[in-house]
Protein backbone atom coordinates (compact mmCIF):
# COMPACT_ATOMS: atom_id res chain seq x y z
CA UNK A 1 0.00 0.00 0.00
CA UNK A 2 1.49 3.30 -0.41
CA UNK A 3 -0.81 5.68 0.86
CA UNK A 4 -1.31 9.33 -0.01
CA UNK A 5 1.98 10.23 -0.90
CA UNK A 6 3.10 12.58 -3.87
CA UNK A 7 4.59 9.37 -5.63
CA UNK A 8 1.33 7.65 -5.51
CA UNK A 9 -0.93 7.06 -8.63
CA UNK A 10 -3.10 9.62 -7.89
CA UNK A 11 -0.92 11.90 -5.47
CA UNK A 12 1.64 12.74 -8.56
CA UNK A 13 -0.92 14.73 -9.75
CA UNK A 14 -2.42 16.50 -6.76
CA UNK A 15 0.09 20.06 -7.22
CA UNK A 16 -0.88 20.49 -10.52
CA UNK A 17 -4.73 19.48 -10.52
CA UNK A 18 -5.25 21.22 -6.95
CA UNK A 19 -2.33 23.25 -6.27
CA UNK A 20 -0.95 21.56 -3.54
CA UNK A 21 -0.06 17.86 -1.40
CA UNK A 22 -0.89 16.08 1.23
CA UNK A 23 3.00 16.88 2.12
CA UNK A 24 2.57 20.35 2.08
CA UNK A 25 0.63 22.49 4.97
CA UNK A 26 -0.38 25.95 5.02
CA UNK A 27 1.01 28.75 8.29
CA UNK A 28 -0.40 26.81 11.68
CA UNK A 29 -1.01 23.45 10.56
CA UNK A 30 0.95 20.12 11.14
CA UNK A 31 2.15 17.08 9.22
CA UNK A 32 1.58 13.68 9.99
CA UNK A 33 1.94 12.61 14.08
CA UNK A 34 4.97 10.20 14.19
CA UNK A 35 5.65 7.58 16.65
CA UNK A 36 8.92 6.50 17.86
CA UNK A 37 9.04 3.77 16.00
CA UNK A 38 9.04 5.75 12.77
CA UNK A 39 11.43 8.22 14.05
CA UNK A 40 13.63 5.08 14.60
CA UNK A 41 13.42 4.03 11.21
CA UNK A 42 13.49 7.45 9.52
CA UNK A 43 16.93 8.01 11.80
CA UNK A 44 18.19 4.62 10.80
CA UNK A 45 17.76 5.63 7.06
CA UNK A 46 18.15 8.72 6.51
CA UNK A 47 21.59 8.87 9.28
CA UNK A 48 19.51 12.57 10.13
CA UNK A 49 19.61 13.42 14.07
CA UNK A 50 15.54 13.15 15.02
CA UNK A 51 15.88 17.32 15.32
CA UNK A 52 16.17 17.35 11.98
CA UNK A 53 12.70 16.05 10.91
CA UNK A 54 10.89 16.31 14.24
CA UNK A 55 8.89 18.82 15.69
CA UNK A 56 7.56 18.31 19.27
CA UNK A 57 4.12 19.88 20.20
CA UNK A 58 2.98 20.52 23.15
CA UNK A 59 -0.07 19.26 24.25
CA UNK A 60 -2.70 20.41 27.13
CA UNK A 61 -3.51 17.21 29.45
CA UNK A 62 -7.59 17.96 27.69
CA UNK A 63 -6.05 18.19 24.21
CA UNK A 64 -3.90 14.96 24.24
CA UNK A 65 -6.92 13.52 25.41
CA UNK A 66 -9.30 14.83 22.93
CA UNK A 67 -6.76 13.57 20.13
CA UNK A 68 -6.71 9.99 21.23
CA UNK A 69 -10.87 10.25 21.49
CA UNK A 70 -10.82 11.46 17.91
CA UNK A 71 -8.34 9.56 16.62
CA UNK A 72 -8.93 5.65 18.02
CA UNK A 73 -5.76 4.42 16.54
CA UNK A 74 -3.49 6.85 18.73
CA UNK A 75 -5.14 5.28 21.85
CA UNK A 76 -2.68 5.70 24.27
CA UNK A 77 0.05 7.93 22.49
CA UNK A 78 0.28 10.38 25.22
CA UNK A 79 0.59 8.12 28.17
CA UNK A 80 3.87 8.96 28.95
CA UNK A 81 3.33 12.56 28.28
CA UNK A 82 1.71 14.99 26.22
CA UNK A 83 3.76 15.71 23.38
CA UNK A 84 3.17 15.20 19.65
CA UNK A 85 5.76 14.21 17.70
CA UNK A 86 5.05 15.73 13.71
CA UNK A 87 6.87 15.66 10.70
CA UNK A 88 8.93 18.89 10.39
CA UNK A 89 8.31 21.07 7.42
CA UNK A 90 10.49 23.57 5.60
CA UNK A 91 9.98 27.62 5.51
CA UNK A 92 7.64 26.92 2.37
CA UNK A 93 5.20 24.33 4.77
CA UNK A 94 6.29 21.40 3.09
CA UNK A 95 7.34 17.59 4.62
CA UNK A 96 11.40 18.00 4.64
CA UNK A 97 11.33 14.66 2.86
CA UNK A 98 9.41 15.90 0.02
CA UNK A 99 11.40 15.67 -2.98
CA UNK A 100 9.52 18.59 -5.41
CA UNK A 101 8.30 17.59 -8.40
CA UNK A 102 8.96 13.69 -7.69
CA UNK A 103 7.54 13.32 -3.94
CA UNK A 104 8.19 11.20 -1.40
CA UNK A 105 12.13 11.10 -0.68
CA UNK A 106 11.74 7.87 1.30
CA UNK A 107 10.72 4.33 0.19
CA UNK A 108 7.63 2.67 1.48
CA UNK A 109 8.86 0.33 4.27
CA UNK A 110 10.10 3.77 6.03
CA UNK A 111 7.72 6.17 5.36
CA UNK A 112 5.85 7.03 8.76
CA UNK A 113 2.70 4.50 9.29
CA UNK A 114 0.66 7.85 9.69
CA UNK A 115 1.80 9.07 6.00
CA UNK A 116 0.93 5.45 4.36
CA UNK A 117 -2.38 5.31 5.64
CA UNK A 118 -3.19 8.73 4.49
CA UNK A 119 -6.27 9.57 3.30
CA UNK A 120 -7.81 6.57 5.52
CA UNK A 121 -8.74 6.88 9.11
CA UNK A 122 -10.71 4.61 11.71
CA UNK A 123 -13.15 6.91 13.20
CA UNK A 124 -13.93 6.13 17.19
CA UNK A 125 -17.24 4.33 16.06
CA UNK A 126 -14.74 1.57 14.55
CA UNK A 127 -15.72 2.39 11.00
CA UNK A 128 -12.93 3.46 7.69
CA UNK A 129 -13.25 6.61 6.11
CA UNK A 130 -11.26 9.21 4.78
CA UNK A 131 -10.08 12.13 6.73
CA UNK A 132 -10.50 14.84 3.92
CA UNK A 133 -14.20 16.14 3.04
CA UNK A 134 -15.34 15.53 -0.23
CA UNK A 135 -15.97 18.79 -1.95
CA UNK A 136 -17.75 17.09 -5.42
CA UNK A 137 -15.99 20.62 -7.56
CA UNK A 138 -12.22 20.59 -8.38
CA UNK A 139 -12.60 24.29 -8.30
CA UNK A 140 -14.44 24.48 -4.68
CA UNK A 141 -11.79 21.68 -3.48
CA UNK A 142 -8.44 23.85 -4.74
CA UNK A 143 -10.03 26.85 -2.66
CA UNK A 144 -10.60 24.48 0.39
CA UNK A 145 -6.66 23.83 0.31
CA UNK A 146 -7.65 20.43 2.22
CA UNK A 147 -8.94 17.90 -0.71
CA UNK A 148 -7.69 14.68 -2.02
CA UNK A 149 -7.93 14.33 -5.64
CA UNK A 150 -8.69 10.65 -5.06
CA UNK A 151 -11.46 11.14 -2.86
CA UNK A 152 -12.91 13.98 -5.17
CA UNK A 153 -12.55 11.83 -8.39
CA UNK A 154 -14.42 8.59 -6.64
CA UNK A 155 -17.57 7.29 -6.48
CA UNK A 156 -17.35 5.67 -3.30
CA UNK A 157 -14.49 4.22 -0.89
CA UNK A 158 -14.26 0.95 -3.41
CA UNK A 159 -12.96 3.83 -6.12
CA UNK A 160 -10.37 5.75 -3.66
CA UNK A 161 -8.93 2.31 -2.47
CA UNK A 162 -8.48 1.18 -5.91
CA UNK A 163 -6.91 4.69 -6.70
CA UNK A 164 -3.98 4.02 -3.81
CA UNK A 165 -3.99 0.03 -5.39
CA UNK A 166 -5.09 -1.06 -1.41
CA UNK A 167 -7.74 -3.24 -0.33
CA UNK A 168 -9.89 -2.41 2.89
CA UNK A 169 -7.97 -5.39 4.58
CA UNK A 170 -4.62 -3.97 4.00
CA UNK A 171 -5.73 -0.44 5.37
CA UNK A 172 -6.77 -2.44 8.91
CA UNK A 173 -3.22 -4.17 8.65
CA UNK A 174 -1.93 -0.51 8.56
CA UNK A 175 -4.41 0.55 11.18
CA UNK A 176 -3.56 -2.03 13.65
CA UNK A 177 0.54 -1.54 13.21
CA UNK A 178 -0.08 2.25 13.65
CA UNK A 179 -1.97 1.52 16.72
CA UNK A 180 0.56 -0.66 17.90
CA UNK A 181 3.07 1.65 17.31
CA UNK A 182 1.37 4.00 19.25
CA UNK A 183 0.92 2.47 22.41
CA UNK A 184 4.88 1.11 22.11
CA UNK A 185 5.12 5.06 21.70
CA UNK A 186 3.84 5.48 25.42
CA UNK A 187 6.19 2.86 26.63
CA UNK A 188 9.47 4.20 25.74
Amino acid sequence: MSGCTPSGPVCARCPAVLGSSCCEVREGERLATLTRADVARLTAHTGLAARRFVLEEVFSEEEAAGYEARRPLYRGYFRREPVRLALRTTREGACVFLVPGRGCGLPEEVRPVACRLYPFERWPDGSWSVSVGRYGDLAEAREGGEACLAVEEAEDMEAVLAAFGTSREEVEALGARLAEEARAHARG
